[in-house]
């Protein structure tokens, strides 16, 4: 279950920006891409399991999907594709780049001060 390793590094990085300040963190919002084959579920849960104490503790964790985006290498058109395999709707071309939908990364973390 990589969700796990993955949570616990986004933890790390949220902690990280939460060092020496007063606050207490009301949501983080994690932004997900379609293609990070990580499953929501699996990370909510870990997230949950890893935010018991700590400074994340209480915290509502919102995610977003991020949608698949390519660019086709024939024509230069950036588009979102509905569904696999991905055709240039322009040229109809199959040979793309992946510009967007693999990442997973921290958004925002909404906070009080203290």
């Amino acid at each position: 279950m990589h969700e796990t390793s993955l949570m616990e590094n986004l933890i790390t990085i949220a902690e990280g920006a939460l060092e020496g300040k007063k606050a207490k963190v009301k949501s983080v919002t994690l932004s997900v891409g379609k293609l990070s084959n990580a499953l929501p579920a699996a990370l909510s849960f870990a997230f949950k399991a890893m935010t018991q104490t700590g400074p994340l503790r209480g915290a509502e964790l919102i995610m977003e999907e991020i949608p698949v985006k390519v660019r086709c290498e024939n024509c230069g058109l950036e588009y979102e594709p509905d569904e696999f395999p991905y055709i240039c709707p322009k040229c109809e071309e199959t040979y793309y780049t992946i510009t967007q939908g693999e990442d997973i990364y921290i958004e925002s973390l909404n906070c009080q001060e203290l």
